[in-house]
């Protein structure tokens, strides 16, 4: 509700699956929400755009774990 303005009876209808969101209440909800995003993009049949964006998140996050590794090589105090 907080996140399209949509109120409490519309909202119940759609977790009910009697109705779904309209235009810019879809919108809203992708706005915020990866997994909205996700499932529309899967509905659109854009399995590709889904796999590249896991591919840099997967990326991003080896990046992160480099990084930690690094520090943890870096602070060594014993000869190699």
């Amino acid at each position: 509700m907080r996140w399209t303005g949509a109120g409490e009876r519309t909202v119940k209808n759609w977790l009910a699956g009697a109705s779904g969101p309209n235009g810019q209440h879809l919108v809203d909800l992708i706005r915020h929400s990866d997994h909205a995003l996700q499932v529309m993009l899967i509905l659109a049949g854009c399995h590709e755009v889904i796999a590249t964006q896991n591919l840099a998140d997967v990326r991003s996050k080896l990046a992160e774990m480099v990084e930690v590794i690094d520090s943890l090589l870096g602070g060594k105090n014993c000869a190699q």
